[in-house]
């Protein structure tokens, strides 16, 4: 499956309910292979069963593996849409003694617990990555954004 948003996370941005580019709202966290993203999924209760376990990333509601997103939305009136501009990030020294094999980032909103928490894009790397003890770059494109809402 390719990269794609989730209903739930789609309807609590229009309803209000997250402000995207807010302030330390949104984090993105690491999925490994078994992930398989359902635009349906309700809660991050899927996507925490399948969160990487790796050395060096803790998972899980409030792990330090899952990283504060920094957002931009912009208006790209040329393409009739707004896009989501998330900066890229990092996560240092991956593996080494226990490794994963990476395919997903998912951009999420923590709420109270994993099952209240909403995830709001999966998106699937160009091919599996496997740690290995080395830093972990996800680089988001940051002129037309990963997440797009077109009009």
């Amino acid at each position: 499956m390719a990269s794609t948003a989730y209903s739930k996370g789609v309807l609590n941005c229009l309803n209000g309910g997250i402000d995207l580019d807010a302030a330390s709202v949104t984090k993105v966290g690491l999925a490994v292979t078994t992930y398989v993203p359902d635009p349906d999924e309700a809660a991050l209760t899927t996507f925490a069963a399948n969160e990487a376990t790796c050395t060096g990333y803790t998972g899980g509601f409030a792990g330090a593996g899952r990283k504060t997103a920094s957002v931009t939305l912009t208006e790209q009136t040329a393409n009739n849409r707004v896009v989501a501009i998330i900066a890229d990030l990092t996560w240092t020294a991956l593996g080494g003694a226990v490794n994963n094999t990476l395919r997903y980032a998912v951009w999420l909103r923590e709420i109270t617990n994993d099952a209240s928490s909403v995830p709001l894009a999966a998106l699937q790397f160009t091919s599996d990555l496997t740690t290995n003890g080395s830093d972990v770059l996800v680089d988001f494109d940051n002129v037309n954004g990963n997440v797009r809402y077109a009009v």
